[in-house]
C-alpha cells in the first residue's frame, strides 16, 4: 500500500505538466464531446512524448557521465525537460 502511494507522486507530476501555463491548456475552448475527447488524448500523448524524452535525455547524460547546470547553476545529471527547453 505504501509503494502504491509513493508511486502516486510521478501520475501527479504527469497532471502538473498538463496544468503548466507553458503547455496553454487554459487556453482551448471546446464544447463537442468528441472535441473534448480529442484534446484530452492529444495532451495525453504530449505527456507521453514529454516523458519518454525527458527519460531518454536523463539515460544519455547517465551513459555519457555527464550533466547539465539546473537554476542553481549546479551540475546535475537528472534535468526535467521544461528546464532544456527554458535553456534554448
Amino acid at each position: 500500500m505504501v509503494t502504491t502511494y509513493k508511486n502516486q507522486q510521478s501520475c501527479e507530476r504527469g497532471f502538473r505538466f498538463l496544468k503548466d501555463p507553458l503547455f496553454f491548456a487554459d487556453s482551448f475552448f471546446v464544447k463537442k464531446t468528441e472535441r473534448i475527447e480529442t484534446m484530452l488524448f492529444l495532451m495525453s500523448f504530449c505527456l507521453l512524448v514529454y516523458n519518454l524524452g525527458q527519460r531518454e535525455l536523463r539515460n544519455s547524460l547517465k551513459r555519457a557521465k555527464a550533466g547539465v547546470k539546473n537554476q542553481v547553476s549546479k551540475l546535475t545529471s537528472r534535468p526535467t525537460m521544461r528546464w532544456i527547453f527554458q535553456c534554448f
